[in-house]
C-alpha cells in the first residue's frame, strides 16, 4: 500500500511543551478516528519541547516530526507537506480544539477544499477573557472587510484541509506567526478552493498558558492585511 493511500486522514497536531495537554487530546483523537470509522494518523510537529512532548506524542502512537523552521508558521507548513493522508485537519495541542468536532468536518468535506471550525458563525462561541474576545472578533471583522474573505473566522486554526490544495498553498505562506492562518486561506481561494465554516466551541485549554500575545499580534496583523489586500485584490 502506498504511502498516500495508508491514510484516510492525518490530523497535524503542533505542539511546544505540551505534555500534559497532549495525555488527553490523543486518545481524544484516536477515538474519533474509531467513530468516522477512518484510516487515520497522528502527525505531531514538535518545536523542540523543553518538557516530555515528544515521549507522550510517541506513546500515544503519534508519528513526530521535529519542527525545523520558526513558530506557528514553520509548524502548520512542515506538518502539512509532512502529511501522508488525502485530507489533512490541524488540531491544536493544548485542548481548544474538541476532536470530537472533526465528525462534523469531516461529514462535510466533500463541500469543500477547507473547512474552518468557527467561532463566530451562528452556533459557534469561544470561552476566552473578554479583552481576548473583543481582539480577536476585531481582526476577524477586519479581516473579513479588507481582504473580501468568505469565512468569518479567518484566523480560526482548527480546520480540515483537502491535502493536494494545502500543500499548493504553502508555496504561498511565508509567516511564522498566527497570521499564516489567513495567508494559508487567501492561498487557497487564489487557486479556486472552496471554503465553508461549521460551528464549534472554542474552549479553554486544558494546561499551561496561551502561547499568543495580543501585543505582537495586532501590528503583525496589519503587516499581514497590507500584504494580502493587494493579492487579493491584483
Amino acid at each position: 500500500m502506498a504511502p498516500s493511500e495508508a491514510f484516510d486522514l492525518t490530523v497535524v497536531v503542533p505542539a511546544l511543551n505540551e505534555e500534559a495537554s497532549l495525555r488527553q487530546v490523543l486518545p481524544r483523537l484516536r477515538e474519533t478516528f474509531q467513530r468516522l470509522s477512518v484510516r487515520g494518523e497522528i502527525l505531531v510537529v514538535d518545536g523542540r519541547s523543553k518538557d516530555a512532548t515528544v515521549a507522550v506524542a510517541e506513546a500515544g502512537g503519534a508519528r513526530v516530526f521535529t519542527q525545523r523552521g520558526r513558530g506557528l508558521g514553520g509548524a502548520l507548513r512542515e506538518g502539512l507537506l509532512a502529511a501522508a493522508a488525502p485530507w489533512i485537519a490541524i488540531v491544536d495541542a493544548d485542548g481548544s480544539h474538541p476532536p470530537e468536532v472533526l465528525a462534523d468536518m469531516w461529514s462535510r468535506r466533500n463541500e469543500a477544499d477547507l473547512i474552518i471550525a468557527s467561532r463566530y458563525v451562528p452556533g459557534g462561541s469561544a470561552v476566552m477573557g473578554l479583552a481576548r474576545q473583543v481582539l480577536s472578533r476585531s481582526l476577524n471583522l477586519v479581516s473579513c472587510y479588507v481582504l473580501d474573505l468568505p469565512a468569518r473566522d479567518s484566523s480560526g486554526g482548527f480546520r480540515l484541509y483537502r491535502a493536494a490544495l494545502a500543500r499548493a498553498a504553502c508555496a504561498d505562506s511565508a509567516a511564522n506567526d498566527f497570521t499564516v492562518q489567513q495567508e494559508l486561506l487567501v492561498a487557497v481561494l487564489s487557486r479556486g478552493g472552496r471554503v465553508l465554516e461549521v460551528p464549534f466551541r472554542y474552549e479553554s485549554r486544558i494546561d499551561g498558558a496561551s502561547k499568543a500575545s495580543a501585543v505582537r499580534l495586532a501590528p503583525a496583523y496589519i503587516r499581514m492585511l497590507l500584504k494580502l489586500r493587494a493579492r487579493r485584490h491584483a
